[in-house]
């Protein structure tokens, strides 16, 4: 059903809503897990690398909830990717493509303004320009 599942998870309160569905997703489909943390930044340098200070920030958010699956029982890996301002969509999707993820689990909201009041707009990009299935946790 789902091999692979890509969990995108930004830092925010829904992270650990969204780990706990990709568990019993994971768990009920026998599905590896990866967990992608896009760090959005006005800078981003060669082939999207994220500066030293939030790339620190960034892989601690990955690592952290890598281990939460692992102490779940799900095998998971990490990745964080460097985005421009407004292309963290584009940059999770591109990850999706990369890897062969066949579903995509996220939060309805992230760390974003006021963008997306009713659906954070990264989710609403990625439920709209994506290919494969999102579960959308609220």
């Amino acid at each position: 059903m789902f091999e692979k599942i890509l969990v995108a998870i930004d830092g925010s309160e829904h992270t650990e809503k969204t780990l706990k569905a990709a568990v019993d997703l994971a768990k009920l489909s026998g599905s590896e897990v990866e967990v992608l943390h896009v760090r959005e930044s006005y800078f981003i340098g060669r082939a999207g690398e994220v500066p030293d200070e939030e790339h620190t920030e960034a892989t601690k958010v990955v690592n952290d909830a890598v281990a939460q699956l692992a102490r779940a029982g799900v095998k998971a890996f990490g990745r964080v990717r460097g985005a421009l301002h407004g292309r963290v969509a584009g940059e999770i999707l591109e990850e999706v493509e990369g890897t062969g993820a066949s579903m995509i689990v996220m939060g309805s909201h992230g760390v974003g303004d006021l963008e997306g009041l009713l659906l954070g707009s990264t989710t609403h990009k990625v439920l709209h320009l994506g290919k494969v299935p999102v579960l959308v946790v609220q």
